[in-house]
């Protein structure tokens, strides 16, 4: 994909999520700074600023064990794991069960909304509590892609993150509310 179209396809994707209601003054949303051709997130960090949303960025603290945490994104920056920027960490984290959103890069997904990411575990452990809650999921979570990137063949392990949401040039796709509760829970 060109860079242009890159950078096109990136702003469709975004403006789905800009839609959410979870995106609105006061929320707490986590979006991730792109790594290698991962779909943009610049736009919606501009639109969360003037709206007056809280946004908190993923910080690797632990890389050995796939641990990470969420930040706010303010004051200044440095070279974090993969030489992704991060903030210096001037102010406490907050975990990932108190964001209202969480949007996550995504390598593929699955009809079902399971997601395929980079291969570290890093989202997969740091939203581990979804698995375990029989009522309540947490945040919203929704991948940002591109269309090529979304498969019909089932490549998910039994621990990849599963989606509640799929942003992306072309619209928004929910995936069904049994992904956010433990499937294995006892009613």
């Amino acid at each position: 994909m060109s860079a242009a179209d890159h950078g096109i396809r990136s702003a469709l994707a975004e403006k789905m999520i800009a839609g959410l209601p979870e995106f609105r003054a006061g929320k707490r949303v986590a979006l991730y700074l792109p790594f290698d051709r991962e779909t943009n997130t610049a736009d919606l960090i501009a639109a969360a600023r003037r709206r007056k949303v809280r946004v908190f960025v993923p910080v690797v603290i632990d890389r050995r064990h796939a641990r990470m945490r969420f930040y706010p994104l303010e004051g200044p920056m440095r070279r974090g794991a993969f030489g992704i920027a991060v903030p210096r960490r001037t102010a406490h984290p907050v975990s990932a069960q108190w964001m209202n959103l969480i949007v996550v890069p995504v390598v593929g997904v699955d009809a079902a909304g399971r997601r395929l990411g980079q291969g570290g575990g890093f989202y997969d452990r740091a939203l581990n509590f979804r698995r375990r809650r029989d009522r309540w999921a947490g945040p919203h979570v929704v991948g940002l892609a591109f269309d090529r990137q979304r498969t019909a063949v089932s490549f998910a392990d039994s621990w990849d993150l599963r989606l509640d949401s799929l942003a992306t040039e072309t619209g928004l796709r929910q995936f069904s509310a049994m992904h956010a509760i433990n499937p294995h829970a006892r009613s």
